[in-house]
């Protein structure tokens, strides 16, 4: 069946009208926009209003997902749905008898006027994020130069509020004019997936994001598994513990690389694949944690879970650390496992330190990284090696692997994209060198081994020396 969307471009009032309010959930990242994105939106407005008023402008698409009446959770546009509220906010502060415009930043009771929610709720965890958020947003914010420029939020409406000043002082422009412009001539396009309950729709709702997005910094899994794992904890009301829980293992993942958190999860799909005995072909990340019933989301707590994934990162910086330590004989075999031309044999011997606790003695591990090295350089660079990690995986979770040997190997007359890890594999065969980091190598992709040097590879990978 096609996939179900509603999509029709609406103005701002339309946007934000009758009990409408949009929801920022907790895997969506912090608010990021600086003045400079302001001042690029509200420079396009400007002009929009000025020379082709007649015309109205558009802002852009908001992706959306709801389950409930005039509740719609943001998949994509907060950055842009945030900003458009903080300037409808400052504009309100030089048309406070506008009820419309006021009625478009929160939600108010029919008969008072009384405010009774805002339009834009962040469950954005980050504590600093929703506190400030909410302040900006009070009827009684006072506009002042803020101290914190880091603060976004505080900068950035204030620097709409001195652009306003500026836009009636000094330009001389009808700020009536212009807000009625931005109220009716001023348009998004909300497209929206509806299903039974939220998980569905959001789902839905992801799809077509990841189809349409071509730009930006579109979302990653592990902003959605950090989301399940918030409503696990949720369901417990546990969601301060898990906040700081999740705000520890983030802090750790920056500190080694912004791209550790998706590689831990990848790996931990690894570690339960090889569980269960699993050969085939990986499936989508997502699909795998949300979808098979073997997933540790089925099976654990978001506390076991993050400890799991903790102890990945214990592992990842214990080969980050040893391989770049000189005169140490397993840091030569991880580096080897590093300058391997794709992740599928450094994410196995994480698996390996994982399932191991760290506590093997040197020998072992050595033994192991050694074995991996054969194995992996004995096939050459290629994304087929993923087959033999598979396998090795469920031996390693089932501890019943084996040293790797190939009897049968012959040293190529050329290396590929290997020829670097190859260069440095000959100096460490050597049996008196030690690592050496950091190492300078110097081989040309197109240089020629010897007979000599072919020869002492031979004897490596067979199991000779």
């Amino acid at each position: 069946m096609a996939l179900q969307l509603n999509a029709e471009q609406k103005y701002i009032l339309k946007i934000f009208g009758d009990k409408t309010k949009y929801i920022i959930p907790p895997y969506q990242r912090a608010y990021t926009w600086t003045e400079s994105e302001c001042e690029e939106l509200f420079e396009d407005l400007k002009t929009a209003f000025q020379k082709n008023k007649s015309e109205g402008y558009f802002i852009g698409n908001l992706v959306l997902a709801t389950s409930a009446r005039d509740e719609f959770e943001v998949i994509d546009g907060q950055q842009r749905l945030t900003t458009l509220i903080m300037l409808l906010k400052v504009l309100w502060a030089f048309d406070a008898k506008n009820r419309k415009l006021k009625n478009t930043i929160w939600i108010l009771d029919d008969r008072t006027d009384a405010i009774i929610e805002q339009r834009v709720i962040t469950n954005i965890f980050i504590e600093r994020d929703s506190l400030s958020f909410n302040e900006v947003l009070d009827e009684n914010y006072q506009y002042e130069k803020p101290q914190n420029k880091k603060d976004k939020f505080k900068t950035n409406i204030y620097f709409f509020y001195e652009k306003i000043k500026d836009f009636i002082d000094q330009d001389g422009n009808d700020i009536k004019d212009f807000i009625d412009f931005i109220l009716y001539d001023v348009s998004l396009l909300p497209i929206f997936t509806e299903a039974e309950n939220t998980a569905k729709a959001r789902e839905k709702a992801l799809k077509i994001f990841e189809t349409m997005n071509n730009r930006g910094m579109p979302l990653d899994d592990s902003d959605i598994f950090k989301s399940n794992l918030y409503y696990m904890a949720n369901r417990h009301n546990e969601q301060d513990t898990f906040v700081e829980l999740w705000k520890s293992f983030d802090e750790r993942c920056e500190a080694i690389d912004d791209k550790l958190k998706l590689r831990a999860f990848k790996i931990y799909s690894y570690m339960t694949r090889g569980e269960q005995g699993i050969k085939s072909s990986e499936i989508g990340l997502r699909d795998f944690f949300e979808k098979t019933e073997y997933s540790p989301f089925k099976k654990k707590t978001y506390r076991e879970i993050l400890d799991d994934l903790n102890r990945i990162v214990d592992s990842v910086e214990y080969f980050e650390e040893t391989k770049q330590q000189s005169d140490n004989e397993l840091a030569k075999w991880f580096q080897l496992i590093d300058l391997y031309t794709n992740a599928y044999p450094k994410d196995t011997v994480i698996v390996y330190l994982v399932k191991n606790n760290l506590n093997v003695g040197s020998d072992n591990t050595t033994k192991f990284a050694k074995s991996l090295v054969r194995q992996s350089y004995a096939k050459g660079s290629t994304t087929y090696i993923k087959h033999d990690m598979y396998d090795l995986v469920i031996k390693i979770m089932h501890e019943k692997w084996e040293v790797f040997y190939d009897k049968n190997y012959t040293c190529p007359y050329g290396f590929g994209r290997l020829y670097r890890g190859f260069e440095l594999l000959e100096k460490y065969l050597d049996s008196n060198q030690l690592s050496v980091y950091p190492y300078k190598l110097k081989r040309r992709m197109y240089d020629m081994p010897g007979k000599a040097t072919r020869e002492l590879y031979e004897r490596f990978f067979r199991g000779e020396q």
